[in-house]
């Protein structure tokens, strides 16, 4: 589905990202996930073509782009910004008639389920939503496009937490063997509830990539006061360790476990050994 690989850019002699290297499943949902400012939005704007990279490759459903030129490409891809930057005097409806005109596979019935459920007035521009309702509305307009690829960043941010769930039941519905979703996202306690994949990023570099389940099986927690008889310390959550082993030991962790872990980083594992 997208396969990025070995993503570097400078601004003003600031390298932002360094060595940024994933690969989307189809049928999956992987989450790009790291602090402010580890380069999620940027690997995000070089995808979709508003950034150019200094290196590197995107390859987009088989096809090598530098960044997305093809109008075809364009038309299966769907991507809520994390700008949330609209038309000035657009109205709700005139975005639904630009979008419908945009995506081949737009589907009427869905969008106007979508506005009634939430309650969008299509006659008022969009520009006056909330901040909140405009991620909402946005949202709404890429599950209706049916695009193959979606690229949402920070997808449930300012959204109130019951409609956070139901976007993440939504995210999780329209994934399915053909459809792929590519998330940046720091809250990574409610990405468990919806990802399958996952990709951490810590200073524009990806130091980690495996799919959720994956993941949880190679590594394991181990508490304050056990012995480690084998495998590679990763880092600290709170007083336990992660480690990589796959020998018996400890429990399997979290998601938030294993991303706290990797991004601890390397000068928190001489502590994790006393």
């Amino acid at each position: 589905m997208i396969r990025v690989e070995h993503l570097r850019k400078n601004f003003s002699g600031k390298q932002v990202l360094s060595d940024v290297s994933f690969f989307v499943e189809p049928g999956s949902i992987l989450a790009l996930v790291g602090p402010n400012g580890a380069g999620k939005t940027t690997t995000i704007r070089c995808i979709t073509g508003v950034l150019k990279p200094d290196a590197g490759s995107v390859t987009l459903f088989g096809e090598r782009f530098e960044h997305v030129t093809s109008h075809t490409a364009k038309q299966r891809i769907a991507v809520v910004p994390e700008e949330r930057v609209v038309f000035r005097n657009f109205s709700g409806a005139d975005y639904a008639q630009l979008w419908a005109s945009l995506y081949p596979k737009w589907d009427d019935s869905i969008f106007s389920n979508f506005v009634a459920r939430y309650g969008f007035d299509l006659s008022q521009k969009v520009e006056s939503y909330s901040i909140g309702m405009k991620t909402l509305f946005l949202l709404g307009l890429c599950i209706s496009s049916q695009a193959d690829l979606l690229i949402l960043d920070e997808p449930t941010q300012h959204l109130d937490p019951t409609i956070r769930l139901e976007v993440m039941s939504l995210l999780k519905e329209y994934v399915d063997g053909e459809r792929s979703a590519l998330v940046s996202s720091h809250e990574i306690f409610e990405l468990e509830e919806y990802a399958t994949h996952m990709a951490i990023i810590k200073e524009g570099r990806i130091i980690y990539t495996d799919s959720i389940d994956d993941a949880k099986e190679k590594h394991r927690i181990v508490e304050k006061g056990e012995s480690i008889q084998d495998g590679e310390v990763v880092g600290l959550v709170g007083q336990n360790v992660l480690v990589k082993a796959s020998s018996d030991v400890g429990r399997y962790p979290k998601l938030s476990e294993i991303v706290v872990a990797y991004l601890t980083g390397k000068s928190e594992r001489k502590l994790a050994l006393k």
